[in-house]
């Protein structure tokens, strides 16, 4: 799987923000989904960096999703698609989710981005 974790402009949280995701298809068949809990550790204008205690077997699915996050006071639901997963550290699995956001929600989140950075909740990598 391809990673973008060298791309401009990632933020990577000071503490991981709590959200939740909620799985929408699994090998393209449609399931419904409840919100789990999950930690957002970085995002970019293109995906983020989760964890969860939750082993979703994304190595061996195609896994789509909602991400439910709220940024500042802002709540944001983007539709994504695991691309990866690895246990980093015991009992967490670690997710890159590609976000599929449209221009306009790039823009917002990039402006409630700058001003968590600002307010040192986040740092540019």
């Amino acid at each position: 799987m391809v990673t973008r974790r060298k791309e401009p402009f990632r933020y990577s949280m000071e503490a991981p923000l709590d959200c939740r995701i909620e799985i929408t298809a699994i090998d393209r068949m449609p399931v419904t989904g409840r919100l789990a809990q999950v930690e957002l550790l970085d995002i970019s204008k293109n995906g983020c960096k989760i964890r969860s205690q939750l082993d979703l077997h994304a190595a061996d699915h195609s896994i789509e999703c909602l991400v439910h996050m709220q940024l500042n006071d802002e709540p944001f639901v983007f539709p994504g698609r695991i691309r990866w997963q690895r246990e980093l550290e015991s009992p967490y699995q670690y997710y890159g989710v590609q976000l599929q956001m449209s221009a306009e929600e790039k823009e917002k989140v990039n402006v409630e981005l700058r001003t968590l950075a600002a307010e040192r909740k986040i740092k540019v990598m």
